[in-house]
């Protein structure tokens, strides 16, 4: 099972969007069998795939109270399936901002290799882990960080964001005592055909020295409606040019991973 952790410190930039039709057209179209899991306290893509329960579990028990670190869960527990036949996942709520905290608080050898003990248990059933991270580089995604193989950094055109871009890498350089073998790859998101996003867009490919996705994806208001009606943008609108852009990032993916 590849895990590919979907991060930006940067909001607004299609990070839940790009993790969700990522899932969808691997598990959905490519027939890959897809695992899910949401890194985020505000459980997006929990309500996307329309597992989103407030009190449910998910998420803070699987780093919490695994089997791993003497507690009752297993991960085949914790999973649930979606309403798709290729895609389970493990969801999160509110409370993972909770489970940030306690694993803060206890200086344990474990704390951040908890993630990485519970996907052993189910790493022959999935071929993909696609997880959606919070914005916070806190003690959950930490947790992904460690276990991943790739972070894929969804990025819009602006200072900021290409910022955020710098910041994320420096820390992921951290983790790699840890985690060696991570790589970063960076794709642009809601691009415009205007001359500032084709310079930014040129700077990143060419000159920056990041590992850039060669699609770029397009901005559409028919992924905004996607993203506030909670369906995956491919199953949602199959034919508009996001949902194409999805379909080459994918194939790029399959490639890179896969060969």
């Amino acid at each position: 099972m590849k895990i590919i952790a979907v991060m930006n410190q940067k909001g607004g930039i299609g990070k839940t969007m790009t993790a969700a039709s990522i899932a969808y057209l691997l598990g959905e179209e490519r027939m890959k069998k897809v695992l899910v899991v949401d890194a985020d306290q505000q459980g997006n893509i929990s309500m996307t795939f329309e597992r989103f329960e407030p009190e449910g579990a998910g998420m803070s028990e699987l780093l919490e109270r695994h089997q791993a670190v003497g507690g009752t869960y297993s991960t085949a527990e914790l999973i649930q399936t979606t309403p798709y036949a290729h895609i389970d996942i493990i969801p999160a709520n509110g409370y993972l901002m909770r489970t940030n905290m306690k694993l803060l608080l206890q200086e344990k050898e474990d704390q951040i290799l908890r993630f990485a003990a519970a996907m052993l248990e189910v790493q022959d059933v999935y071929d993909y882990c696609i997880v959606d991270c919070g914005l916070l580089m806190d003690m959950t995604v930490t947790n992904v960080l460690v276990a991943a193989d790739m972070v894929i950094i969804p990025a819009k055109v602006g200072g900021f964001e290409i910022e955020a871009i710098e910041n994320m890498q420096e820390q992921i350089e951290d983790l790699r005592s840890i985690n060696p073998d991570i790589r970063t790859k960076v794709l642009m998101t809601m691009r415009q055909k205007n001359q500032t996003s084709l310079q930014v867009e040129g700077w990143l490919k060419e000159t920056s020295g990041h590992d850039c996705f060669t699609t770029a994806v397009r901005r559409s208001i028919i992924a905004e409606k996607a993203t506030m009606a909670h369906v995956p943008l491919p199953k949602f609108s199959k034919g508009c040019v996001v949902t194409q852009d999805y379909k080459n990032v994918v194939y790029e993916l399959l490639k890179d991973m896969e060969g």
